[in-house]
């Protein structure tokens, strides 16, 4: 190989790993303001005091290799009563938009079945299902071959790590789980009565349309252990490819009941 040659390729390496630094420091920043601005929408979020991608631990990420899209999932630190979540969507050009993942005490975001929001806590003024479409529309993702779709259920499946369910789950409906942090005690308290009587209109309602008729295998409810919330998506299998809409139910499966201190 002649000197000419060689340093020929040297440049191009150089000249590659700088712009791939440059990508990923520009992607980086652009997380940054992307939870900055959410956390300013959202004055239930808390905030860093100064990094917040710091301040946000990523918890996981996800690519879309061949579309060149990544999700994050970040979380606020442990320490924090009540956490709260939030996805990053991050487009082939390395633009972010962040979307809240907020916890069930933010009933009126998730829109819950057979529940009205909490009186003593603010409202968010907004919907996941709002968020998420407004994030794929801002980062040009809502294209009609199917890419917003596929971003959504990668981010169930990969990101989220959510589990379809079926009728053989009927278990879940049956089991309290109990939520009993502190920052509960200025939540409306539930009686075991109560929430398995949620929880069986819960089982009744899913598993009324768990399923498309013509397609009897292609199960349309997802668990979330970690938030203890089923996400039933009532259009599925429809429109696949044009802009994503998304209709999705929401049911509530945890329980509030206060430990007793001995």
């Amino acid at each position: 190989m002649n000197r000419r040659i060689r340093k020929y390729i040297i440049s191009t390496v150089i000249l590659a790993t700088a712009l791939l630094g440059c990508k990923e420091g520009t992607s980086k920043s652009n997380v940054e303001k992307a939870i900055a601005d959410v956390t300013n929408n959202f004055p239930q979020l808390p905030k860093g005091n100064l990094s917040q991608t710091d301040f946000y631990r990523l918890v996981r990420t996800v690519s879309i290799g061949e579309k060149r899209i990544h999700l994050q999932l970040r979380a606020t630190p442990d320490s924090i009563n009540d956490q709260q979540q939030i996805i990053i969507l991050i487009n082939p050009i390395g633009e972010a938009y962040a979307i809240p993942f907020f916890s069930n005490t933010y009933r009126d975001y998730w829109g819950f079945e057979f529940e009205t929001p909490i009186q003593s806590v603010e409202r968010t003024g907004s919907t996941f299902k709002k968020e998420f479409i407004t994030a794929l529309d801002n980062l040009r993702l809502n294209d009609t071959l199917g890419t917003g779709r596929q971003i959504f259920y990668e981010m169930l499946q990969s990101l989220l790590q959510i589990e379809k369910v079926s009728e053989n789950d009927s278990s879940l409906f049956e089991v309290i789980f109990i939520t009993g942090k502190k920052y509960d005690y200025n939540l409306p308290v539930e009686t075991i009565d109560s929430c398995l009587a949620r929880k069986s209109r819960n089982l009744k309602a899913i598993m009324k349309s768990i399923h498309p008729a013509e397609h009897y295998y292609n199960y349309n409810a997802y668990w979330d252990a970690e938030n203890k919330r089923i996400y039933q998506i009532t259009n599925q299998g429809k429109n696949r490819w044009g802009k994503f809409e998304l209709e999705m139910k929401t049911y509530r499966q945890d329980c509030i009941i206060h430990p007793i201190d001995l």
